[in-house]
């Protein structure tokens, strides 16, 4: 009876959220928490603290390290999604928990806001502060970064983010729910914090990162549409069937993507801790420079602003119908 009444208010609910969605995207744009206070920041430390105490040692068996990655993403994982859900169970207006819920899942605005101070450091020729800036968006060595090199990992930074952690918490919303916005968030946070290409996380974190690629697919396609509807499809086609090397296969499309809007390289080989990693180079006219990361904001703003149309649109066409 419970999952049947469940499954009533999901559908009903339907229809409004469309709506709902757009007044927090409005509100956690206007409104957004700051970064000491945000839950995402909270979980994000208990995520780190969780992994340095079931993978003290990455040098153990193999099976074992994918074993003790896979129990901690359930313990991270279930206890709030459990909590939340029985917050259903017991609240009178489930659509105002849903609207909570999917302001607590977006922090885009305060990335989005780091990126620009990190573009306002490079261009006062201010390297060394701008690569402590960068630390919290990006998983690679930025200690010997060039300028040039930190313009692009924060490019590629901010393009993957904003398709998996904005465009990819309204998908999950608009079919699910504010429960599942939360719950897609925290693992794709679970990725990041135990990211496999990180020495101590290479078998650890590869659970989290499988679950992780499968659920950002269709955020990634849905960003690649996008943008190549700004900037041309055909080139960004032809850009797509470049040779691929260490980069998987819808990343490797945004990226793609991105760069010809850009007109910049993109791409390339990276380190992470000490470990060079080999990755495809995606060569347009220019190298990266840091007023092509306020360009990248402005492009993906747009992209988003016309993902909001469509979903407005969508909700309207579902309550026209309705009440056909």
């Amino acid at each position: 009876m419970a999952l049947v009444q469940d499954f009533t208010t999901w559908s009903q609910g339907l229809l409004l959220y469309p709506f709902i969605l757009l007044i927090v995207v409005f509100a956690a744009r206007l409104l957004p928490l700051p970064v000491a206070y945000h839950p995402l920041t909270l979980f994000r430390v208990f995520a780190q603290q969780l992994g340095k105490k079931v993978n003290p040692e990455p040098n153990r068996p193999v099976q074992q390290l994918i074993i003790s990655g896979s129990l901690a993403l359930l313990l991270a994982w279930l206890p709030p999604m459990a909590l939340l859900y029985s917050l259903y169970q017991f609240s009178d207006v489930p659509l105002l928990l849903d609207a909570l819920l999917l302001y607590a899942s977006l922090d885009w605005r305060s990335q989005q806001l780091q990126g620009s101070s990190i573009a306002h450091s490079l261009q006062r020729g201010q390297l060394s502060l701008a690569r402590q800036q960068a630390k919290p968006l990006l998983c690679r060595r930025t200690s010997m970064l060039s300028t040039m090199g930190l313009s692009k990992a924060i490019i590629e930074s901010l393009t993957l983010r904003a398709a998996i952690q904005y465009i990819g918490v309204l998908c999950a919303f608009m079919l699910f729910g504010g429960l599942a916005a939360v719950g897609y968030r925290l693992l794709t946070e679970l990725h990041q914090q135990w990211n496999p290409k990180r020495d101590a996380f290479r078998y650890f974190g590869r659970p989290a990162a499988l679950m992780s690629t499968a659920l950002t697919a269709v955020p990634k396609l849905i960003s690649c549409s996008l943008i190549a509807l700004q900037t041309g499809v055909l080139r960004c086609y032809r850009q797509c069937q470049r040779p691929r090397l260490n980069l998987n296969r819808m990343t490797f499309c945004l990226l793609s993507c991105a760069s010809v809007a850009l007109r910049r390289n993109l791409g390339g080989p990276l380190y992470y801790n000490d470990n060079k990693l080999q990755r495809s180079k995606l060569l347009q006219q220019h190298d990266p420079a840091p007023a092509d990361i306020s360009a990248t904001i402005k492009l993906l703003q747009f992209s988003h602003g016309y993902f909001l149309l469509l979903l407005f649109a969508a909700g309207l066409l579902q309550l026209v119908a309705r009440m056909a």
